[in-house]
């Protein structure tokens, strides 16, 4: 009796939703056991050699030392509960990657810190060849470098990467691929990249990731590189990359974008946040002959940059690189941007063609300038922007297509551009460069000030995750809504209950008469906190006691896809 019964308690906890759940533990063995919770096996790669597809490899607290080759699709890999995993790589050169996965489907790997990759082309995970429905969350990835010389030289051929995916595949794309709410820190890249997607890639999203201390650019979209042999289909296309907070990413050697598209097609970029890098983002085409396509850049924030918020164009077209076609940049707030005082300000341009530019908020540093244009910008509609520097239009300089203006009026008459757009201060709450906030106030020349002919796209939000649109849009990346005097979101109701409020310690998040699917808490400038799937009916508990005091807002999204907020403030 006690033998089956033991068996049967085995059996259901070993088994969730069809999938087997086996384990890893430090004080595991490998040969003579079951990989079951009670007896679990060493090592994380003999674990996955023994799984079948629809299986979870469940990985107990402690630090492995080792590299991984996902064998087989269909699998989870994944910490067990709330675990600390670490899988520290160090000494290991016997692959580039800490984790690899290559043409394998429905794979996913969760809430792993992976550490010392160093060696030339070291990376942190690989994903490669015609790999389908891959998903990374979680995971803490850092001290992935090229050399362990903290001084080495750097070349074209030193380069090593945090994650980095590869359509490598001539004919079948990697698609379905999600990258989501990651942190990656403090790596040597050499010519590379924190956060790659590249070649031949179909269909991915990268967002809620916090990539900073790099030594190279943060997240980049890229194409036209050779990653897949077939030109036709060798660029990342149809992604979004969103909810990114990325910092702190600056080059010695080279100009690092926080946010980076080189050679992509039809991606948005959206809510995140780029400050003291390089470029906030730059959207460039560095392959001659080809081209940069379809590109949004809608509610950022980009900030305290070190030579500008946006940089937009091929730059030496068309003999040194391709163009940018069709792009659009709208509703993003850039402050204080160019602090190597390079004279670029806000803005870039080199050469595009047919692009957007609109609903912007445009404050410049003590420098007072917005932008430098070169190469030409044919088609160029840039029109319905707030700008602003302290001080005043009279000091207002740009740089444009050869000619110099000094002043805000001799810049909108002389480029025959922003008929309808302000030089007004848009009164933020903060402007300190410490701790900006960005958020409108009531009295803002911002409000309504956008496109009065634009329509949001379904489900843009701003920096809040409110609605984007309040009637007619707003400039910059927040939207001002009003109740009894407040900023409020356009969602906000009683369906869910946030108590106690204010609170220091920790909140119950219940759905009222709504069964929540998921809860993200974002920061006062907008940055995702954290994120959690809820089990329906379920209310659940939220430590804040390590917030810092401010206020925070939740969003819900229930069962049938609706967006509910509160907002919480820790005392």
């Amino acid at each position: 009796m006690k033998t089956s019964l033991l068996i049967g308690m085995c059996l259901f906890s070993c088994i969730v939703k069809g999938q087997i759940n086996y384990y890893v533990s430090p004080i595991g063995v490998d040969n003579a056991t079951n990989g079951s919770f009670a007896s679990p096996w060493l090592t994380i790669q003999y674990g996955l050699n023994h799984l079948s597809g629809g299986d979870t490899l469940n990985i107990k607290s402690g630090t492995y030392t080792e590299k991984i080759n996902v064998p087989i699709s269909g699998i989870t890999l994944r910490n067990y509960s709330t675990d600390q995993v670490v899988i520290d790589a160090n000494g290991i050169t016997s692959q580039t990657a800490i984790v690899k996965i290559s043409s394998k489907s429905n794979v996913t790997v969760k809430g792993l810190e992976l550490k010392n990759s160093i060696m030339h082309d070291a990376q942190g995970i690989l994903v490669d060849g015609s790999s389908q429905h891959v998903t990374l969350s979680n995971c803490i990835v850092h001290d992935i470098h090229f050399s362990s010389n903290a001084g080495a030289v750097v070349n074209s051929n030193t380069n090593a990467q945090g994650i980095i995916v590869y359509g490598s595949n001539a004919t079948t794309a990697i698609s379905n691929l999600k990258i989501i709410n990651n942190e990656l820190y403090n790596c040597r890249l050499g010519y590379s990249e924190g956060i790659a997607v590249n070649g031949n890639v179909d269909g991915f999203e990268v967002s809620g990731n916090n990539v900073h201390d790099l030594t190279n650019i943060g997240i980049d979209v890229i194409g036209h590189e050779g990653t897949s042999s077939n030109a036709s289909n060798d660029q990342a296309r149809n992604g979004v990359v969103k909810n990114n907070v990325v910092h702190h990413c600056l080059s010695a050697y080279a100009t690092s974008g926080g946010l980076y598209v080189d050679g992509g097609k039809s991606i948005v970029i959206e809510n995140n946040t780029s400050y003291h890098n390089g470029y906030g983002i730059e959207v460039g085409c560095e392959n001659v002959g080809t081209t940069t396509d379809a590109i949004t850049i809608r509610n950022n924030v980009f900030y305290d940059n070190e030579v500008c918020a946006i940089a937009l164009g091929g730059y030496n077209y068309p003999g040194g690189s391709g163009k940018v076609i069709n792009a659009v940049v709208r509703n993003n707030t850039c402050y204080a941007n160019d602090y190597s005082h390079s004279g670029n300000g806000e803005l870039y341009l080199s050469y595009s063609e047919n692009s957007i530019i609109e609903n912007n908020i445009f404050y410049t540093s003590t420098d007072n300038n917005l932008a430098y244009a070169e190469l030409g910008q044919p088609n160029l509609q840039f029109n319905y922007n707030i700008f602003y520097c302290a001080a005043g239009a009279a000091s207002f300089s740009v740089d444009w297509n050869g000619s110099n203006y000094s002043s805000y009026n001799a810049f909108t008459s002389g480029t025959s551009s922003n008929a309808n757009s302000s030089f007004a201060n848009p009164l933020w709450g903060s402007v300190v460069i410490a701790s900006p906030d960005f958020h409108v106030g009531p009295s803002s020349p911002a409000i309504n000030k956008g496109n009065p002919s634009y329509s949001s796209a379904t489900g843009e939000v701003d920096l809040d995750q409110q609605a984007r649109s309040n009637g007619v849009v707003d400039c910059g990346a927040d939207e001002y809504y009003v109740v009894t005097g407040l900023e409020q979101a356009a969602s906000s109701s009683d369906k869910i209950l946030v108590y106690p409020n204010p609170a220091n310690d920790t909140v119950t998040i219940a759905g009222q008469a709504i069964s929540l699917k998921q809860i993200t808490v974002y920061n006062n400038y907008g940055q995702v906190i954290a994120e959690r799937i809820v089990n329906p009916g379920e209310d659940v508990l939220w430590n804040v006691s390590f917030y810092p005091k401010g206020l925070y807002q939740v969003v819900a999204i229930d069962a049938t896809g609706n967006r509910w907020t509160q907002k919480i403030v820790v005392q």
